[in-house]
C-alpha cells in the first residue's frame, strides 16, 4: 500500500542538526552521538513558555518547538504524534519510586502518558483541532504516516502536522536494541496535504525530480510517494535526511501562513 502527499515543509531538531537543513549535510551515521544540551539555547526552544517548558523531557521539547514552528506559519487541522519510546525515562522513574515504596508525583504521572506531550502543544498553542498520538515498534513512521493519509484523505483534511519524536534510551539499564535509541533525542515534522491528480498537465504523478522542472508554484511543492511496506519501517531520521526535499526559503510567502 502506498500513499501520495504533497510536502509543504520539512522540520528538524536534536543535539546534533539544529535544523532540517543541517541534517540534510550529515552523511552516513556520523550522527550517532547524545548530546542534547545545544538545544537549550535554540530560538524555537526557548519560545516554549518556561513553566511548561519544565514539564518536557528533551525529545518533548523538540517535538512541541518544531510543532509551534509550523503552527506559526500553516494553518493545521490536525496534529499526529508518533513516538516508540514516547516517555520511557519518566515511567522507568515513576515505576522506580513505587519500587522504592515512595511517593509518585501526581505531576510525573501526568506527564508521562503517551500523549502528553501534544497536549503541551495545544495548551500553548490554542489548537483546538483534531490530535492523535500514535505508537507501533519499528513500523511507527508508517502507523504516522498512514494515519496522516487517512486524515487528508477519508476525513477530507486539508493539510496535516505529523510529529515524529523519540528520547535517547542509551543510558538506561534495560535490555533495548541499540537501534532504538541511537540517534538520540530528535524530533522531525512534516506539513503535509493530499496530493491533487491534475497538478501536472498529463494528471501523471510527479516524483520530487520532475516537481522541480515545473512552475515556480511547483518548486514550493514537493509530491512524493510513501510505501508503507517499504518505508514504514525506515528509520525516522534516515528518511528524513534522504528524502528528495528542499524548504523554500524562508522569504517565500506560505499559502497557509497566519
Amino acid at each position: 500500500m502506498s500513499f501520495r502527499f504533497n510536502l509543504r515543509r520539512a522540520y528538524f531538531v536534536s543535539g546534533y542538526a539544529h535544523t532540517y537543513e543541517d541534517l540534510k549535510k550529515i552523511q552516513g551515521i556520523s550522527y550517532n552521538h547524545h548530546d542534547d544540551s545545544s538545544i537549550k539555547d535554540l530560538d524555537i526552544v526557548k519560545a516554549i513558555p518556561m513553566m511548561m517548558r519544565r514539564r518536557l523531557n528533551a525529545s518533548g521539547k523538540m517535538a512541541v518547538a518544531v510543532s509551534m514552528e509550523a503552527f506559526r506559519h500553516f494553518e493545521i487541522d490536525k496534529v499526529i504524534y508518533a513516538s516508540r519510546t514516547g516517555e520511557t525515562k519518566r515511567c522507568i522513574s515513576l515505576l522506580r519510586d513505587v519500587r522504592m515504596d515512595g511517593g509518585v508525583s501526581p505531576t510525573e504521572f501526568s506527564a508521562s502518558v503517551h500523549n502528553g506531550n501534544i497536549g503541551v502543544f495545544s495548551i500553548i498553542s490554542g489548537f483546538h483541532g483534531e490530535t492523535t498520538a500514535v505508537s507501533a515498534a519499528e513500523n511507527t513512521l508508517g502507523a504516522a504516516m498512514a494515519e496522516a493519509y487517512a486524515s487528508l484523505c477519508g476525513e477530507d483534511r486539508t493539510r496535516v502536522l505529523v510529529v515524529i519524536y523519540e528520547e535517547d534510551l542509551s543510558n538506561n539499564i534495560m535490555p533495548i536494541p541499540q537501534k532504538v535509541f541511537y540517534n538520540g533525542s530528535f524530533a522531525c515534522a512534516l506539513v503535509l496535504e493530499k496530493w491533487q491528480a491534475d497538478v501536472s498537465s498529463v494528471g501523471d504523478f510527479l516524483t520530487a525530480d520532475s516537481a522541480r522542472g515545473q512552475s515556480s508554484d511547483a518548486e514550493r511543492e514537493h509530491y512524493f510517494e510513501f510505501d508503507y511496506v517499504r518505508d514504514g519501517c525506515t528509520d525516522p531520521v534516515d528518511f528524513f535526511r534522504d528524502l528528495k526535499f528542499a524548504n523554500p526559503d524562508e522569504s517565500d510567502n506560505h499559502d497557509g501562513k497566519r
